[in-house]
């Protein structure tokens, strides 16, 4: 995913945050241009156990027309703020399935943070996350107010081919931001090789060397990003907390995260770094998988 964005899906399930959500694609698709697919996905196993001793032919006809009027309404008021909306797609199966298949085809998945069964994100881990998982394209989660500008991007880094790819991302979907760089030193290190038994002199210059290392690779990870305005920073601590920190710090709108891989592990098992990001983060987070941006 080199070239410009193209296509966006806002996926939707009515509640607040997915409306949220919906208005900031739209301003997001107009900014770049891009056709926005508002989606909603009829819960197949929900409906049929709605149809059990119903009408049942009538009964799916209502909740299809339901939520047709639904999906308008939404494009309404997407439009209303200043958004743009291409399509609507009405789908009905699996919720994660279909979510995913039309992400597939975009260049950008756009969901609240929640949906509307909070007990089940509560057992299962919140809707983000569990698409999060397996998604093969950028993911953002909305979680504040649309009309908020994305001035500032604090993007976490490792300096491998995954951050990399979210750096480029973060560059691309904000052009004007400035992008906030930031790289976490393990904060651990220090206590590690003290119980080892290391010398302070020794660990001194191991940690040094581990500095001038970072400042070096972090040279050569913003060197391609002429004429924006960047900020460097690399840090001793916990990435987890460091990076909801740092984001508050630089007035960050928006954290850009790269996604580890698409092994079995990568698929089931969310980095701890980026779940928690998820998780804690007051500002919007997209996901970005190394292949895809």
């Amino acid at each position: 995913m080199a070239g410009p964005i193209h296509t966006v899906v806002a996926a939707t399930d009515f509640s607040f945050s997915a409306h949220r959500a919906a208005r900031r694609a739209g301003l997001l698709a107009r900014a770049h241009d891009a056709e926005l697919n508002l989606l909603h996905v009829l819960d197949g196993s929900s409906a049929k156990a709605l149809l059990l001793g119903t009408d049942g032919p009538g009964l799916a006809r209502s909740l299809r027309l339901e939520a047709e009027r639904a999906l308008d309404s939404l494009a309404e008021d997407v439009l209303a703020g200043g958004g743009t909306v291409s399509g609507r797609l009405l789908r009905e199966g699996k919720v994660m399935d279909e979510v995913l298949a039309a992400a597939a085809t975009s260049d950008l998945l756009v969901l609240g943070p929640r949906g509307v069964n909070p007990v089940r994100d509560f057992f299962l881990g919140s809707t983000a996350e569990r698409i999060a998982r397996t998604i093969e394209r950028p993911m953002l989660v909305v979680k504040q107010d649309p009309q908020i500008p994305y001035e500032h991007v604090l993007v976490p880094v490792d300096f491998s081919a995954c951050s990399a790819a979210a750096l480029r991302f973060a560059a691309r979907l904000v052009p004007g931001a400035t992008l906030h760089v930031l790289h976490a030193l393990d904060g651990s290190l220090k206590g590690t090789l003290r119980g080892a038994g290391a010398t302070d002199e020794s660990i001194t210059a191991y940690l040094g060397a581990l500095q001038r290392e970072a400042d070096a690779s972090m040279d050569t990870l913003v060197a391609g990003l002429h004429g924006r305005t960047v900020t460097r920073t690399v840090q001793s601590g916990d990435a987890r907390a460091l990076i909801v920190e740092r984001a508050v710090a630089s007035r960050s709108a928006l954290i850009v995260m790269g996604k580890q891989g698409r092994s079995w592990l990568s698929e089931h098992v969310l980095g701890s770094v980026t779940r928690l990001v998820l998780e804690r983060a007051d500002c919007d987070v997209v996901v970005v998988p190394q292949d895809r941006a």
